[in-house]
């Protein structure tokens, strides 16, 4: 525990009394104090994010470039998707952002990189404060889950299948002090590492402190708050070991 350290919260920067309406924007929807970033993004996104159909999905594709730190090859943006300082944010090729998703890459430090051939489902939530989010190549997100880098980062292996409504979360306040709110203490900041080739059922929970090794399998609905070993699988809350992956060669 950080015991003697403390935050700053979303709220207390929204707060700030020195700072005016727009430039509270700006830090967090644009990333930028530029004018001209501003105006680029409110132009682009008030014309394009809600636009329908193979010609959103073209002008998106061309546009978005210019706001975000880079879009590959074959990338795809779909309707309503929320862009929050899309400078911090790069898609790599093939990736499929769907319908409205939110990619939030606010606060100091903060990052989005998505890798090649990703795909993040429909209103699903990729958000940090201070921290990073990397995911690897071959990535299926589904829809509905929450991806949450606090301070912490969250790390995302290849070829990884994360089903529906799942939720990871790395950074946890602190609660050891009582002379001090909780979400103003500094915790756990020991992020999140999900291996390849793994495969996450819907609606589990992954904490703070946690590293899933290459290969395993997590059960729907599981808790995991402590490491899973390579080619382990697990289920439960807590999640606990249930079984072994073994190597087999195509008969």
């Amino acid at each position: 525990m950080n015991d003697n350290k403390t935050r700053q919260t979303l709220l207390d920067q929204l707060s700030q009394e020195e700072q005016s309406t727009a430039r509270k924007y700006m830090s967090l929807a644009v990333g930028s104090d530029s004018w001209w970033a501003l105006g680029q993004y409110e132009i682009i996104t008030f014309c394009l994010a809600s636009l329908p159909g193979a010609l959103g999905l073209a002008l998106r594709k061309l546009c978005y470039g210019r706001i975000l730190a880079q879009i590959g090859k074959g990338s795809v943006i779909g309707p309503y998707v929320t862009l929050r300082c899309p400078s911090r944010i790069s898609l790599g090729s093939n990736v499929f952002v769907d319908s409205g998703a939110l990619l939030d890459a606010k606060g100091t430090g903060s990052l989005i990189q998505l890798g090649n051939g990703v795909l993040i489902g429909a209103n699903t939530v990729l958000s940090c404060s201070s921290g990073r989010i990397t995911i690897g190549n071959d990535v299926s997100l589904g829809p509905h889950s929450h991806i949450r880098a606090g301070i912490g980062p969250v790390t995302i292996g290849s070829a990884v299948t994360i089903g529906a409504q799942t939720v990871v979360i790395s950074g946890n306040p602190s609660y050891e002090r009582t002379d001090l709110p909780m979400k103003q203490q500094v915790g756990s900041v020991a992020g999140v590492t999900i291996g390849n080739d793994v495969w996450i059922g819907v609606g589990a929970r992954i904490v703070d402190g946690v590293h899933i090794g290459d290969g395993s399998v997590v059960g729907a609905g599981a808790v995991v708050i402590k490491d899973v070993p390579a080619m382990a699988i697990v289920a439960g809350v807590p999640a606990r070991v249930i079984g072994q992956r073994s190597a087999s060669a195509p008969g």
